[in-house]
């Protein structure tokens, strides 16, 4: 008779699941009897120590094992051979199951980039930007590069898709792909349009929305904007615009002013990370202070202390700029002078020319001049 090698059966994901499962039930129901059995035996003592002690007093007896307890022992004996299948079972789903790749086991990083707004549901308009000139020499259209951004208009939100056009130019026999020059924006490359920079601008300052009743507003019509996101494009469009109460200052006291006294210092600046994320060494910048006809202190910085930076600051000035001697200042007294006496006046500075040290050079000239 011949023998037969038996193989082992190989389990499924599924069956195997099924498998543990249908023995957790089966394990819990047994413990269920079990927490019966063991409430009707103690029930059983208590009724048992009570007619003994009505029987033969305070005399102890052994008596014999009740069939109550030896079902107690199957039951227990069969719990354990349960849960013995129970954690074999586990174990081998444990070595039937592929192991995870590493790279997926890890936890998923927060995603980045821009906003995928062809996934959104908001109507789109789309808008093609040719280039004439290129056209008329003759290049050939390949096609176009499409880009989206969110815009708004009266109604809602709506998703612009702009569409630049790649053209395939031939020079001296060879061919380069030329695209279409874009108009210049106010933001280029951002999620948001001018249109919606205006509509969240209009909400906040003219009609008094914080930046947190705007989210929830137009998280109910759908659109996810949060408020850190609406900040940054705000103190974007002022520092574009040049729309700061900073800034608004600074413009009426070049206007208006009648005398500012200045002074530059230099200060440390610590620059933005490199692309690898490595600190950079600290940069040199400047701050010019300006007191303005006694009334207001404001503060500009630029990178160098130089005459096309104080001319930038102060070149449209008509009135008295008071300053210390430095020759960055003589950019605005060079020149042709104005038919008119509108122009800048530089006056000196006292307080320079008043310091200990000058003092005693002065006075030791003065010394030496009458000796």
């Amino acid at each position: 008779m011949s023998s037969i090698d038996e193989q082992p059966v190989e389990m499924s994901t599924e069956v195997m699941a099924a498998t543990i499962a249908g023995l957790q039930a089966e394990r819990a129901e047994m413990a269920a009897k079990v927490a019966s059995l063991e409430e009707s035996l103690t029930d059983l003592a208590h009724e048992n120590a009570l007619l003994k002690r009505r029987l033969f007093g305070s005399k102890t007896e052994r008596i014999r094992t009740s069939e109550l307890q030896l079902a107690l022992g199957d039951l227990l004996a069969a719990e354990a051979k349960l849960q013995a299948d129970l954690d074999a079972s586990v174990e081998k789903a444990k070595d039937a199951a592929p192991t995870p790749d590493p790279s997926e086991t890890k936890g998923k990083a927060r995603p980045h980039g821009r906003r995928n707004l062809f996934a959104s549901n908001l109507p789109r308009v789309p808008v093609e930007i040719r280039d004439p000139a290129l056209e008329a020499r003759g290049a050939r259209l390949i096609r176009f590069e499409d880009s989206t951004q969110l815009a708004f208009r009266r109604g809602g939100f709506f998703v612009v898709v702009k569409r630049v056009a790649q053209y395939e130019v031939v020079d001296d026999s060879v061919a380069t792909v030329v695209p279409a020059t874009p108009p210049e924006t106010l933001f280029p490359k951002a999620l948001l349009h001018t249109s919606t920079v205006a509509h969240i601008l209009t909400s906040k300052f003219a009609l008094g929305v914080p930046h947190y009743r705007l989210e929830r507003d137009l998280l109910d019509q759908g659109m996810r904007l949060d408020r850190g996101l609406m900040s940054r494009y705000v103190e974007h469009a002022g520092n574009t615009l040049g729309a700061t109460i900073a800034a608004a200052m600074w413009r009426d006291a070049i206007a208006n002013g009648q005398m500012i006294s200045t002074d530059a210092t230099g200060a440390l600046i610590q620059p933005t990370k490199a692309k690898d994320g490595k600190s950079l060494a600290c940069k040199k910048g400047h701050f010019f202070t300006a007191v303005v006809d006694a009334d207001a202190v404001l503060f500009a910085y630029v990178e160098r202390h130089t005459s096309e930076a104080v001319k930038a600051l102060f070149g449209d000035f008509r009135g008295l700029l008071q300053a210390d001697a430095s020759a960055v200042y003589d950019i605005l007294a060079r020149g042709r002078p104005p038919d008119t006496d509108d122009g800048v006046e530089l006056v000196g500075c006292w307080a320079h020319y008043l310091e200990p040290s000058v003092i005693r050079r002065r006075w030791g000239d003065v010394v030496d001049a009458q000796s």
